[in-house]
């Protein structure tokens, strides 16, 4: 089960754990992974600015001219794009 992390949450938790951010050419998205104090592995799968601008850039291509975002999961990356 998934859970929204917000830009802030996403950098903390990456500076806390020191994981590696890597770039998923099949889900066009950045992710990472850690493992809690507990011993769990997570998991962590974000998009940002560019990976929404090569998603765009796809459906564009394959002749998809609507896309919905969502405000609230959008909204920090809006300055960039």
């Amino acid at each position: 089960d998934g859970k929204p992390l917000s830009a802030a949450a996403r950098a903390a938790l990456l500076a806390e754990t020191g994981a590696q951010v890597f770039f998923s050419h099949e889900l066009c998205a950045r992710y990472f992974t850690y493992t809690d104090r507990e011993g769990a592995a997570h998991f962590v799968l974000f998009d940002d600015a560019e990976t929404l601008r090569q998603k765009v850039r796809l459906a564009q291509g394959l002749g998809i001219q609507t896309a919905f975002l969502m405000f609230p999961e959008i909204s920090d990356l809006l300055p960039e794009l």
